[in-house]
């Protein structure tokens, strides 16, 4: 549907208006013009709130979830990514060392320009 200008709505329903208020003499029949000008609003009324426009569906984001965050030490609770997970390199003198591994055969002992494959 395409978007009409404010003027040209106007200018077509004091036309039809015109035409409807020729045939008005009496009180009467000016209240009935107005009851069917009501129920006419009234219908138009309950039309827009059946077809509400719905919320568009929303589109996943680009980067790491911000619910998946390490949390720090002072933010509470740990939770997301490895919070459960002990860093093996923050911990005292008698922590075990991890042992780095090649980037080319997965074998510790040795890095990728090292690599003897």
């Amino acid at each position: 549907t395409r978007t009409i200008p404010q003027r040209t709505v106007y200018t077509a329903l004091q036309a039809d208006l015109r035409s409807m208020m020729s045939s008005v003499q009496t009180q009467e029949q000016l209240d009935e013009l107005r009851a069917r000008l009501a129920q006419v609003g009234t219908a138009s009324e309950e039309t827009d709130r059946r077809e509400k426009i719905q919320d568009p569906p929303t589109i996943g984001r680009k980067g790491r979830p911000p619910t998946q965050r390490i949390t720090g030490a002072t933010e509470g609770r740990a939770r997301g990514g490895s919070a459960g997970i002990k860093d093996p390199f923050q911990g005292g003198a008698d922590a075990p060392r991890r042992q780095n591994l090649c980037s080319h055969c997965r074998q510790p002992g040795h890095t990728r320009p090292r690599c003897p494959q």
